[in-house]
């Protein structure tokens, strides 16, 4: 797939955060990016957006990274899921893994993570389930 039609949303509620992360993914030439600043308009812009990848911070108020995770799996798209987070804790990757997360990145994530990231879960879409591991980009 040209990296054109890969459509990405982008959530933090760290308005800093966010703008550096969907900059730096446009850099790569990744150019249908969408940003969030909260579990709920993330769930919304999902919906009508329906992107290959999913950048999503954990710690969010009301709604979590974990709890916004669970509900894209609920949709059953094979949307791929990138957990991002400051601390890599046992507890953070195994509920991340459990949620159907495809991968885990740790802040501060670097231009190339990022890119490093699409490019896994794009070759994550080509594999076959139950042949797929939970990445971490550390």
């Amino acid at each position: 797939m040209p990296e054109s039609a890969i459509r990405i949303l982008i959530v933090d509620d760290e308005h800093l955060t966010l703008n550096l992360h969907v900059s730096m993914v446009r850099r790569e030439g990744y150019q249908n990016v969408e940003a969030a600043k909260n579990g709920h308009e993330a769930l919304k812009k999902f919906l009508v957006l329906k992107p290959h990848i999913v950048f999503l911070d954990i710690e969010m108020p009301e709604l979590d990274g974990i709890d916004t995770l669970r509900a894209i799996k609920e949709f059953g798209i094979t949307t791929q899921v990138v957990m991002i987070s400051a601390s890599l804790t046992s507890e953070r990757v195994s509920a991340a893994r459990e949620g159907g997360a495809a991968g885990f990145i740790v802040k501060p994530a670097s231009q190339k993570r990022l890119a490093d990231a699409v490019q896994a879960c794009m070759k994550r879409c080509s594999q076959e389930e139950g042949n797929i591991e939970l990445f971490i980009l550390s």
